[in-house]
């Protein structure tokens, strides 16, 4: 999976001169976009300085890094990008600002991208046990574990990633350390591991044993040269984790009594990360998975016995099922790797999930709490708790809601589609797509939103067409909904996805950490392929019940009627049942480009057009839409 990455531009660059599907690198999550919208930086500086240890293994939630240490919000904290982490959560450099999109002031050459400042740290006295000046003899040490690409895109050897220190008397950031970016496979080679330690002796009391001394890393990032913007996304990512300053340590500190999860199952589920309630209740033996997996490491020098176990609970936490690994002594990850004792690493599942038996509930959540435990004291970390929520929805999802990759298909008029299996007939109310931001929103493009009958493990009859685009005005960052306008009832399997209009890239979410690749397919020519990448692309099918309010196609919305479609001749006739005062009719290309623009009206004369698809859109003088349709012209 990673070694796809070091050449995946010239995969772009050759799709772009002939058909093909693609990945790009991207970087971003769903919770950005929620995030976003419900929060804002308290404030620019902590009230007061911090005081050592200062210690951040970026395990508390993401998707911003924690204001109480860190005083910007450019990094990206999850466990997504990372391979092999010395712990549960990383922050993520790349080349998305805070608000998700590509930096404006990116270029073809290495710019400045993302940066993590600390907030100011007292380095000017010890408080216990009797407050004194910082001495050169108190060894004060900053460490970290770096990693260059990740699972995302490797930084070009111009790129790079350089640790700031500042000195409060005189104003200055001072460069202490940088890395050079390269592939992880030649990293690997080059250091013998996945991950870089550095540790920096703060030697200089003079600079930096001040009340106001901070640190920062800042990551230098460059655009690809030669790629059209729909194909510009993040980029150049390198992962941080475990990052500790502190007092008394030494050059060689380079292990900790640290004893915990590296990544565990995200879902109990076989087929999918998440499923309507209602078909997991109609057949959950088919749908519960037999076994979860972890990863523990153990980072100290020495074996540590320890009990492992996961309990699942209801949203109230009252127990409905638990499982006893017993207990295992861990080894050194250094030398023996991560936990491969199979009551540890693939704990079984001992019991189903519990079902609506009425089976008319699409949604609930349950509560999977893994527990680690050694003999820890208060002063180390042989102790280690992890929850996870495995969520039912009105929708079905491969993905786990993590892009690493964006996934697109060219030319014009080339497609891609997802496989989804049922366990009762159902009717499919909308399509939810994750679409990447990318340079200047360059996949904004119109595009077929297709849903077939499965045909032997192929796209069958076309049983819903309708032309959409992505719309970055308002939801940035999370899926977009295409409400189904019509009843399309599906049954056993059938397929979602959509065709191109366009050579761009519309550059859907591909998440990388769940292989869907069996039902990934794709049609540049005529001829379903299957999908050459593993992973799963961010499409998700709303089923069941009429959706709520203004997203329920059957409730009291304005409905486009346009005929004859194909027009044949020259007049055009248009319904709206409310007939809306002032509103615009406008006539657009498939790049959408405006080709002609009229007052609304019944009958419109469109002799003039030559033949060819377009798209019809009826607007309001406030700006709402209310119809948009394709129109065939054939004279």
């Amino acid at each position: 999976m990673i070694k796809k990455f070091p050449f995946i531009f010239l995969i772009i660059i050759s799709s772009v001169a002939k058909g093909q599907e693609y990945l790009t690198p991207v970087a971003y999550h769903v919770s950005v976009g929620q995030a976003l919208k419900n929060s804002q930086l308290k404030s620019a500086q902590s009230p007061l300085p911090l005081q050592l240890p200062f210690f951040d293994d970026f395990r508390k939630g993401g998707p911003f890094p924690d204001e109480a240490r860190w005083s910007d919000r450019n990094v990206f904290i999850s466990q997504s990008f990372a391979v092999y982490p010395p712990n549960y959560g990383v922050a993520t450099f790349d080349a998305l600002d805070s608000t998700g999109f590509v930096y404006k002031h990116a270029t073809y050459t290495a710019f400045e991208a993302d940066r993590l400042t600390s907030r100011p740290i007292r380095l000017d006295s010890i408080f216990t046990p009797i407050a004194r000046p910082f001495r050169k003899s108190d060894s004060l040490y900053l460490s970290f574990f770096y990693q260059p690409q990740g699972k995302g895109n490797s930084p070009q050897r111009f790129d790079s990633l350089i640790l700031y220190f500042y000195a409060p008397a005189e104003g200055t950031w001072n460069r202490v350390w940088a890395a050079s970016g390269m592939p992880l496979d030649t990293f690997k080679v080059k250091n013998g591991k996945y991950w870089g330690f550095v540790n920096i002796w703060i030697s200089d009391s003079a600079k930096y044993y001040h009340k106001g001394f901070r640190f920062r890393f800042t990551a230098y990032a460059s655009l690809a040269n030669n790629i059209l913007p729909s194909w510009q996304s993040s980029m150049d990512q390198w992962n941080i984790d475990y990052v500790y300053l502190n007092k008394n340590r030494h050059k060689f500190d380079s292990t900790f009594r640290d004893l915990g999860f590296v990544d565990v199952s995200p879902s109990l589920l076989k087929n999918y990360h998440s499923m309507p309630y209602t078909h997991y209740s109609n057949d959950p033996t088919r749908e519960i998975n037999d076994t979860l997996y972890t990863l523990i490491s153990n980072l100290d020098i020495v074996a540590h016995p320890c009990n492992y176990g996961y309990t699942v609970y209801d949203p109230n936490y009252q127990k409905i099922s638990s499982y006893s690994g017993g207990g295992y002594a861990i080894y050194p990850v250094y030398d023996s790797g991560f936990v491969k004792y199979k009551p540890f690493a693939r704990p079984r599942i001992t019991s189903i999930l519990p079902i609506d038996p009425f089976g008319v509930k699409d949604s609930a959540d349950f509560i999977i709490r893994h527990v680690i435990i050694g003999d820890y004291t208060p002063e180390d970390r042989l102790f280690d708790t992890l929850e996870l929520i495995q969520k039912f929805r009105n929708y079905f999802a491969y993905d786990d809601g993590t892009p690493e990759a964006g996934y697109g298909v060219t030319p014009a008029g080339a497609m891609a589609a997802v496989r989804f299996t049922l366990n009762m007939k159902d009717t499919l109310r909308a399509v939810q797509i994750f679409f990447n931001p990318t340079s200047s929103s360059a996949n904004q493009q119109y595009f077929h939103l297709l849903v077939w009958e499965d045909n032997n493990g192929r796209p069958g009859t076309l049983l819903y067409d309708s032309i959409v685009r992505p719309d970055f005005s308002t939801i940035p960052h999370d899926f977009q909904s295409f409400i189904i306008q019509k009843t399309v009832v599906v049954r056993n399997a059938f397929f979602v996805g959509w065709m191109n209009t366009t050579n761009d890239n519309l550059n859907i979410g591909f998440d990388l950490s769940r292989d869907n690749r069996k039902n990934n397919t794709f049609n540049i020519d005529g001829q379903w392929r299957p999908s050459q990448f593993s992973g799963s692309l961010m499409i998700r099918p709303v089923v069941g019940k009429a959706l709520p309010g203004n997203f329920s196609p059957n409730s009291k919305t304005k409905h486009l009627i346009v005929s004859p479609n194909p027009l044949t001749g020259n007049e055009l006739h248009l319904i709206l049942p409310d007939n809306p005062a002032q509103a615009m009719v406008e006539v657009m290309g498939l790049s959408g480009q405006l080709i002609f623009k009229t007052p609304f009206k019944h009958t419109i004369d469109l002799g003039f057009l030559p033949g060819g698809m377009y798209i019809l859109k009826v607007t309001l003088p406030n700006g709402n839409v209310v119809g948009t349709t394709k129109l065939i012209i054939r004279h």
